[in-house]
C-alpha cells in the first residue's frame, strides 16, 4: 500500500495521489508513504479535505445579470445569461469572461472598458437569477444526468435519483468526485454493499453541491483506471453537463481515497 504520484502530459496536467486505507481490527487506517516514511492514521470521512468557506458570491455558468447605466441608459442591458463558456457578449466591447468574478469586480471591468467609449460611465451590475445548485450521477445507472441539489442528500439517495444502478454496475467501486478548490479534486470510493448490506451507514457520504457520483462498469483497480475515467468526464463539453467543472488546461491535483480489506 503506497502513495503514488502520477504526472501526465495531456490536455489537463494532473497530479494524482492515491490514499489507501485498510480495515484492520481497530477500524479503517490510512496507509501513506511520504518520502519513504510510512505514516498511519485513523480514517475519518469527516477529516477529508474540505472546500474553503465561500466569501462574496461569484458569478457562475447560467446566471442571469443586469448591467445598468445610470446616465447612459441606452447602453443598459437586462437578463444577460452567462454562456457555458463563462462569457457574455456586450455591445461595443465584445465578449467578456465573467465566471468567477463578483458583481463588484465585473462592475469595475465594465467601467474600465466603457471609459474608452463614454465619459465617466456609472454602472451597476445586478445578479438577477442564480443557476440552481446541481449534483451529477454518471455511468451505470438507469437515469444518468444532473439533478437539483437538496439539503440532506446522501450517496444512497443520489443513486436512487438516478433510478438505481444497472446490471453491469460495479457496486463496490462507486466514486464520489468533489471539487474542493479550482485546482484540487478528491475522489472517494465507496462499496455500496458495505452501506446497504453491511449496515455501514457511516459510509453513506453526505453529498455536496456539484458533486459527481460515478458508477463505473469496470473495476477501478489502479491509478491509471481512475485518472483515465476522470479525464473522460472532465474533457467532455461543459454544456452537456457539469456546469462549473471546467478544469481542462489547468494543473489539477486529485486525491483518491480507496478503502481495501474487509469491513471492520
Amino acid at each position: 500500500m503506497r502513495r503514488i504520484i502520477v504526472c501526465m502530459e495531456t490536455a489537463a496536467l494532473i497530479t494524482l495521489s492515491v490514499v489507501i486505507s485498510a480495515g484492520c481490527g481497530g477500524g479503517n487506517r490510512v496507509i501513506d508513504n511520504k518520502a519513504g516514511v510510512v505514516e498511519t492514521a485513523a480514517l475519518d470521512l469527516a477529516e477529508l479535505p474540505q472546500a474553503a468557506e465561500r466569501g462574496e458570491y461569484k458569478i457562475g455558468y447560467g446566471d442571469v445579470i443586469d448591467v445598468l447605466f445610470l446616465y447612459n441608459t441606452d447602453y443598459s442591458r437586462e437578463k444577460i445569461m452567462v454562456r457555458p463558456d463563462g462569457r457574455i457578449s456586450y455591445p461595443y466591447i465584445g465578449d467578456i469572461e465573467v465566471v468567477g468574478r463578483t458583481a463588484a469586480s465585473l462592475d469595475s471591468l465594465l467601467t474600465e472598458r466603457f471609459r474608452e467609449i463614454i465619459n465617466e460611465p456609472d454602472i451597476a451590475v445586478i445578479l438577477r437569477e442564480f443557476e440552481k445548485q446541481m449534483v451529477y450521477i454518471l455511468g451505470e445507472v438507469e437515469k444518468a444526468g444532473a439533478y437539483e441539489y437538496k439539503t440532506g442528500l446522501t450517496l444512497v439517495k443520489v443513486l436512487a435519483l438516478g433510478g438505481g444502478m444497472g446490471k453491469d454496475a460495479r457496486k463496490n467501486n462507486v466514486v464520489v468526485i468533489r471539487r474542493i478548490a479550482s485546482d484540487h479534486i478528491i475522489g472517494i470510493e465507496v462499496d455500496i454493499n458495505d452501506v446497504l448490506k453491511g449496515n455501514r451507514y457511516d459510509l453513506d457520504l453526505a453529498i455536496k453541491p456539484y458533486d459527481i457520483v460515478m458508477v463505473p462498469k469496470s473495476r477501478i483497480a489502479s491509478v491509471a483506471d481512475f485518472s483515465n475515467q476522470m479525464l473522460d468526464i472532465l474533457s467532455a463539453p461543459a454544456n452537456i453537463y457539469l456546469k462549473g467543472w471546467q478544469v481542462v488546461n489547468v494543473k489539477t491535483t486529485y486525491d483518491f481515497y480507496k478503502r481495501v480489506g474487509g469491513t471492520p
